[in-house]
């Protein structure tokens, strides 16, 4: 979804952020239907359209970016809360298989089941909400128009090299800085989104294998850091130089 290279920006931009508009408002309803999958679709739609906001901040309006990514913000939790409980459920009933232990599915995987089912009635009640009509109408309004800065004139392969160069060595100077390796993942899901959305195939590929192999570190407290500070630095440097 490059373009031609010497057109500007904002028609990339537009486009792009069109694109991912759309995506969050026709994942709602499967998601309120609680479809298999489409909580988390939506989530990912949601965080894509967050880091892409992010990532051209400086070719879009900056208000109206910013009560957006808000809003964004808000919902994303709101998915999350039900989506990780049925991450857990499924994670728990696995590992009760594995073992051989399915007999305490009802005492391990129904509680975490039922609380999947509170947080989806909550996620059902939200969208009757103001905030839920406050944020359907801003995604209407960016889908009709992405309101544009002006720097947006540039030109759009310019543009887009500068962003994902800066988004590089986002994840590099985090790594290499030493903060968790969750934050370094999100660095890494921000870069995968963002490359995506143009159209880079190596830089999204490299996020993406970022994100998967600091996967298990997520969890780690604090004090594990400086353990993980220069592996994570060089594991990201190599997928990034590919």
């Amino acid at each position: 979804m490059g373009g031609v290279a010497d057109s500007p920006a904002g028609d990339l931009l537009s486009t792009v952020i069109g694109d991912l508009v759309a995506d969050v408002l026709t994942g709602r309803e499967p998601a309120l239907a609680d479809e298999p999958d489409a909580v988390h679709q939506l989530r990912t739609s949601v965080r894509r359209l967050r880091n892409v906001l992010a990532g051209f901040g400086r070719y879009v309006e900056k208000r109206p970016a910013r009560e957006m990514r808000a809003r964004l913000a808000s919902y994303g939790a709101l998915l999350g809360a039900g989506r990780d409980l049925e991450v857990r459920a499924e994670d728990c009933r696995r590992v009760l298989a594995e073992l051989g232990r399915t007999d305490l599915g009802h005492a391990l995987v129904d509680p975490l089941l039922a609380a999947h089912g509170g947080a989806h009635a909550a996620l059902v009640a939200w969208h009757a909400s103001p905030d839920a009509a406050a944020l359907a109408h801003l995604l209407g309004m960016w889908g009709e128009e992405v309101p544009l800065a002006d720097r947006a004139r540039r030109r759009a392969d310019r543009v887009t090299d500068a962003v994902l160069r800066h988004e590089v060595h986002r994840v590099l100077d985090r790594a290499a800085e030493g903060e968790t390796s969750h934050e370094v993942r999100k660095a890494a899901r921000r870069l995968r989104h963002v490359a995506d959305a143009v159209g880079d195939r190596e830089r999204a590929a490299a996020g993406k294998d970022i994100q998967g192999r600091l996967g298990d570190h997520r969890d780690r407290s604090e004090e594990h850091t400086s353990e993980l500070q220069s592996p994570m630095y060089l594991v990201c440097r190599l997928l990034l130089e590919k």
